[in-house]
Protein backbone atom coordinates (compact mmCIF):
# COMPACT_ATOMS: atom_id res chain seq x y z
CA UNK A 1 0.00 0.00 0.00
CA UNK A 2 2.60 2.38 1.31
CA UNK A 3 4.38 1.91 -2.55
CA UNK A 4 1.26 2.71 -4.34
CA UNK A 5 1.54 5.73 -2.20
CA UNK A 6 5.01 6.38 -3.12
CA UNK A 7 4.52 5.71 -6.81
CA UNK A 8 1.70 8.37 -6.66
CA UNK A 9 3.09 10.71 -4.73
CA UNK A 10 6.39 11.05 -7.31
CA UNK A 11 3.98 11.25 -9.68
CA UNK A 12 2.23 14.07 -8.70
CA UNK A 13 4.19 16.07 -6.86
CA UNK A 14 6.07 17.62 -9.42
CA UNK A 15 2.55 19.20 -11.62
CA UNK A 16 1.40 19.58 -7.95
CA UNK A 17 4.30 22.20 -6.88
CA UNK A 18 4.57 23.63 -10.98
CA UNK A 19 0.89 24.57 -10.37
CA UNK A 20 1.56 25.44 -6.55
CA UNK A 21 4.49 28.07 -8.12
CA UNK A 22 2.26 29.27 -10.69
CA UNK A 23 -0.94 30.04 -8.60
CA UNK A 24 1.62 32.11 -5.86
CA UNK A 25 3.21 33.93 -8.48
CA UNK A 26 -0.36 34.60 -10.77
CA UNK A 27 -1.54 35.95 -6.87
CA UNK A 28 1.44 38.17 -6.34
CA UNK A 29 1.20 39.80 -9.81
CA UNK A 30 -2.17 39.87 -9.15
CA UNK A 31 -1.52 41.77 -5.81
CA UNK A 32 1.52 44.18 -7.06
CA UNK A 33 -0.99 45.34 -9.73
CA UNK A 34 -4.67 44.84 -8.74
CA UNK A 35 -4.31 48.18 -5.82
CA UNK A 36 -2.86 50.57 -8.99
CA UNK A 37 -5.32 49.26 -11.79
CA UNK A 38 -8.42 49.24 -9.16
CA UNK A 39 -7.38 53.09 -7.85
CA UNK A 40 -7.27 54.07 -12.18
CA UNK A 41 -10.09 52.26 -13.63
CA UNK A 42 -12.31 51.84 -10.54
CA UNK A 43 -13.56 48.63 -8.45
CA UNK A 44 -16.54 47.98 -10.94
CA UNK A 45 -14.49 47.62 -13.63
CA UNK A 46 -11.57 45.30 -12.37
CA UNK A 47 -11.67 41.68 -12.95
CA UNK A 48 -9.07 39.06 -11.52
CA UNK A 49 -6.53 38.09 -14.08
CA UNK A 50 -6.31 41.94 -15.42
CA UNK A 51 -3.09 42.68 -13.09
CA UNK A 52 -1.42 39.60 -14.82
CA UNK A 53 -2.41 41.09 -18.46
CA UNK A 54 -0.93 44.47 -17.34
CA UNK A 55 2.09 42.77 -15.87
CA UNK A 56 2.30 41.23 -19.64
CA UNK A 57 1.97 44.10 -21.79
CA UNK A 58 4.59 46.29 -19.36
CA UNK A 59 6.93 43.85 -19.86
CA UNK A 60 6.17 43.79 -23.62
CA UNK A 61 6.59 47.76 -23.21
CA UNK A 62 9.90 47.86 -21.50
CA UNK A 63 11.57 45.26 -24.25
CA UNK A 64 9.91 47.43 -26.81
CA UNK A 65 11.41 50.18 -25.23
CA UNK A 66 14.53 48.95 -24.54
CA UNK A 67 15.22 48.85 -28.60
CA UNK A 68 15.05 52.76 -28.81
CA UNK A 69 17.91 54.61 -28.74
CA UNK A 70 16.56 57.23 -26.06
CA UNK A 71 16.19 54.30 -23.62
CA UNK A 72 19.57 52.75 -24.10
CA UNK A 73 21.34 55.96 -23.81
CA UNK A 74 19.29 56.22 -20.41
CA UNK A 75 20.29 52.69 -19.18
CA UNK A 76 23.80 53.00 -20.35
CA UNK A 77 24.18 56.19 -18.02
CA UNK A 78 21.66 53.75 -15.35
CA UNK A 79 24.89 51.59 -15.64
CA UNK A 80 27.78 53.57 -15.48
CA UNK A 81 26.21 55.17 -12.26
CA UNK A 82 26.27 51.50 -10.60
CA UNK A 83 29.39 50.66 -12.11
CA UNK A 84 30.96 53.71 -10.02
CA UNK A 85 29.74 52.05 -6.56
CA UNK A 86 32.60 50.02 -5.38
CA UNK A 87 30.51 47.09 -3.61
CA UNK A 88 27.82 47.24 -6.51
CA UNK A 89 30.13 47.56 -9.57
CA UNK A 90 31.70 44.03 -8.50
CA UNK A 91 28.50 42.53 -8.00
CA UNK A 92 26.92 44.11 -11.10
CA UNK A 93 29.86 42.93 -13.36
CA UNK A 94 30.19 39.28 -12.23
CA UNK A 95 26.41 39.24 -12.63
CA UNK A 96 26.62 40.64 -16.31
CA UNK A 97 29.31 38.81 -17.68
CA UNK A 98 28.03 35.68 -16.32
CA UNK A 99 24.56 36.38 -17.58
CA UNK A 100 26.45 37.15 -21.18
CA UNK A 101 28.28 33.76 -20.87
CA UNK A 102 25.34 32.34 -20.80
CA UNK A 103 23.75 33.81 -23.42
CA UNK A 104 26.06 33.24 -25.88
CA UNK A 105 26.14 30.86 -28.71
CA UNK A 106 29.41 29.88 -27.98
CA UNK A 107 28.45 28.47 -24.20
CA UNK A 108 25.67 26.35 -25.84
CA UNK A 109 27.79 24.20 -27.84
CA UNK A 110 28.27 20.62 -26.99
CA UNK A 111 31.72 20.32 -25.22
CA UNK A 112 31.64 22.97 -22.88
CA UNK A 113 30.62 20.93 -20.10
CA UNK A 114 33.19 18.71 -18.48
CA UNK A 115 33.80 16.15 -15.78
CA UNK A 116 37.14 17.34 -13.02
CA UNK A 117 38.55 14.39 -11.02
CA UNK A 118 39.35 16.20 -7.57
CA UNK A 119 41.01 14.35 -4.82
CA UNK A 120 39.42 11.07 -6.29
CA UNK A 121 35.99 12.90 -6.84
CA UNK A 122 34.17 13.71 -10.41
CA UNK A 123 32.65 17.11 -10.61
CA UNK A 124 30.70 18.80 -13.23
CA UNK A 125 32.40 21.97 -14.69
CA UNK A 126 31.72 24.36 -17.57
CA UNK A 127 34.72 25.30 -19.71
CA UNK A 128 34.73 29.06 -19.49
CA UNK A 129 38.35 29.90 -20.66
CA UNK A 130 40.56 27.71 -22.85
CA UNK A 131 43.45 30.79 -23.40
CA UNK A 132 44.60 33.62 -20.93
CA UNK A 133 46.19 35.44 -22.89
CA UNK A 134 44.23 38.60 -22.22
CA UNK A 135 45.29 38.57 -18.71
CA UNK A 136 48.28 39.02 -16.36
CA UNK A 137 51.10 36.48 -16.69
CA UNK A 138 51.21 33.64 -14.09
CA UNK A 139 47.44 33.62 -13.89
CA UNK A 140 46.78 30.34 -16.23
CA UNK A 141 49.30 28.33 -19.00
CA UNK A 142 49.42 27.72 -22.40
CA UNK A 143 48.28 24.40 -21.51
CA UNK A 144 45.65 24.92 -18.83
CA UNK A 145 41.93 26.27 -19.23
CA UNK A 146 39.23 27.62 -16.42
CA UNK A 147 36.51 25.57 -15.48
CA UNK A 148 33.34 26.68 -13.04
CA UNK A 149 32.23 24.14 -10.88
CA UNK A 150 28.64 25.11 -9.46
CA UNK A 151 27.54 24.19 -6.41
CA UNK A 152 23.92 21.86 -6.24
CA UNK A 153 20.92 23.98 -4.96
CA UNK A 154 23.02 27.19 -4.25
CA UNK A 155 24.48 30.35 -6.28
CA UNK A 156 27.82 30.24 -6.05
CA UNK A 157 30.75 27.52 -7.07
CA UNK A 158 34.46 27.80 -7.57
CA UNK A 159 36.79 28.38 -10.83
CA UNK A 160 39.66 25.79 -11.19
CA UNK A 161 42.75 26.52 -13.30
CA UNK A 162 43.81 23.22 -14.26
CA UNK A 163 45.36 21.31 -17.01
CA UNK A 164 43.20 20.16 -20.32
CA UNK A 165 44.29 16.69 -19.39
CA UNK A 166 42.89 16.63 -16.52
CA UNK A 167 39.32 17.45 -17.90
CA UNK A 168 36.99 14.58 -19.81
CA UNK A 169 34.32 16.82 -22.14
CA UNK A 170 30.68 15.36 -21.91
CA UNK A 171 28.36 15.72 -24.57
CA UNK A 172 25.94 17.89 -23.00
CA UNK A 173 24.82 21.60 -23.38
CA UNK A 174 25.81 24.31 -20.85
CA UNK A 175 21.64 24.65 -20.19
CA UNK A 176 22.02 20.38 -19.47
CA UNK A 177 25.52 20.46 -17.48
CA UNK A 178 23.88 23.33 -14.98
CA UNK A 179 20.52 21.50 -14.94
CA UNK A 180 22.65 18.51 -13.68
CA UNK A 181 24.52 20.19 -11.02
CA UNK A 182 21.96 22.64 -9.53
CA UNK A 183 19.59 19.47 -8.79
CA UNK A 184 22.29 17.49 -7.67
CA UNK A 185 22.42 15.09 -10.18
CA UNK A 186 18.96 13.93 -9.31
CA UNK A 187 17.58 14.06 -13.19
CA UNK A 188 17.67 10.72 -14.22
CA UNK A 189 18.56 12.03 -17.82
CA UNK A 190 19.09 15.19 -19.66
CA UNK A 191 16.19 16.09 -21.97
CA UNK A 192 16.81 18.96 -24.41
CA UNK A 193 13.36 21.11 -24.36
CA UNK A 194 11.49 21.54 -27.81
Amino acid sequence: MSKIFKRGLIAVAPLALTLALLMWLFNALEGIFSAPIKAIIGEKYYFTGLGILVALVLIFLVGTMINHWLIQKMSSLFESLLKKIPFVKTLYNSIGEMMSYFRSKDAQKQGQVVIVEIAGLKCIGLVTRESFEDLPEGVGKEEEIAVYLPMSYQIGGYTVILPKSRVQRVPMTVEEGMRFAVTAGMLSQTKKES
